[in-house]
């Protein structure tokens, strides 16, 4: 299965997923993640992974869709550089796929798979700050509590840079605004006094990149706008609050689409045995017409056998008829026989009766 879905990604630029969702739904879930799960290609590609280097978000999407809950051994997967599917989904900055992610691994590995890192220990907000994908560093943050996020943006890679160091390096002065208002005020000023390898904190690598916006944010942070910050933060929060309530809404639909799914699975068993049934009674049928036609046939046979017998005892009275006149013929015969021997008709010479000829 694993490996005709990556030939079936691979076979066009853009596939047509109507077959591919067909195969999709009905392989029963565990049976699909234990499918795209024990089987690799070249170079440790799995499906999902290879779907979103291809930029097949919606191959992606139905991968994931009926494995909410029971993925995350899918989306630990990595590739030969220790590349997950997340890290290659927010280099991609596919967003849809990213989201999805988030929702279809277990709430408690939800910050384990956004920390997880690559052979240069890059986690995903690392290639998110590189990238300068605002929206998708929100996505990131949003799902996770404020200590997480502390922790997340601390993280250092091979050469101890952080995300906020990353950003302010490449001047995504947006990207480090949605980093540091996702955290309470208190812990921004650890965040912006960590060093790379090279000694340099945020403010300094945005400093020696010339990047006027980000240096006059990071600036702004040494001033005291804690009022300002909370503001920013209360917006952060609302974002939050309003992701749980899109979490809400789509896990309220997943129920139902579950519903609907059983609904449609009891109408396929009911159709099922009204179809047996309908084939046993046409199997009835079938035996039915088959006795009727023997009967038919007995019938025949049996009106052949009544003309046969008719047309006998046509005979048999014709045969009756001929004898009767025969007898009659003989009677008649008899009586003017018996007529003729009675009565007397001359007497000849001798004095003796003389009687007529019989004919």
């Amino acid at each position: 299965m694993e490996q005709w879905i990556r030939e079936y990604i691979r076979a066009s630029g853009a596939p047509d997923i109507t077959y591919l969702r067909a195969a999709l739904t009905t392989t029963p879930p565990d049976q699909l993640l234990q499918l795209i799960t024990t089987t690799r290609g070249s170079k440790l590609y799995t499906a999902l992974l290879l779907a979103i280097s291809r930029d097949h978000s919606e191959v992606a999407h139905l991968l994931l869709t009926p494995l909410r809950g029971i993925a995350d051994e899918l989306l630990f997967e990595k590739y030969e550089v220790g590349y997950t599917a997340m890290h290659c989904a927010v280099e991609k900055g596919d967003r849809k796929s990213v989201e999805l992610m988030l929702h279809t691994v277990s709430s408690r590995r939800k910050y384990k798979l956004i920390a997880e890192q690559d052979w240069w220990c890059w986690t995903a907000l690392t290639v998110a700050a590189e990238r300068g994908y605002a929206e998708i560093i929100e996505t990131l943050l949003i799902k996770l509590s404020v200590e997480q996020r502390v922790s997340l943006l601390k993280i250092q890679d091979i050469n101890l840079y952080t995300a906020p160091h990353r950003a302010a390096r490449c001047g995504h002065t947006t990207v480090l605004q949605s980093m540091l208002t996702s955290v309470l005020p208190h812990t921004v000023s650890t965040l912006l006094s960590m060093k790379n390898c090279v000694a340099r904190t945020p403010l300094e690598e945005a400093q020696r990149q010339a990047s006027k916006g980000s240096v006059e944010l990071l600036k702004s942070w040494k001033q005291p706008v804690l009022a300002a910050h909370a503001a920013t933060y209360q917006k952060f929060a609302t974002l939050q609050e309003a992701d749980k309530l899109k979490s809400k809404a789509l896990t309220n639909q997943e129920k139902e689409l579950a519903e609907s799914k059983q609904q449609i699975v009891a109408l396929q068993e009911t159709d099922n045995r009204k179809t047996a049934e309908l084939t046993n009674q046409k199997e009835d049928l079938a035996a039915l017409k088959e006795a009727d036609s023997q009967k038919a046939e007995e019938l025949a046979n049996q009106r052949e056998e009544l003309v046969e017998s008719k047309q006998q005892i046509v005979a048999l009275l014709e045969a009756n008829n001929r004898m009767t006149a025969d007898m009659a013929a003989i009677l008649e015969r008899i009586n003017r026989l018996d007529i003729y021997l009675r009565t007397p008709t001359a007497t000849d010479e001798t004095g003796d009766q003389l009687h007529e000829p019989l004919g």
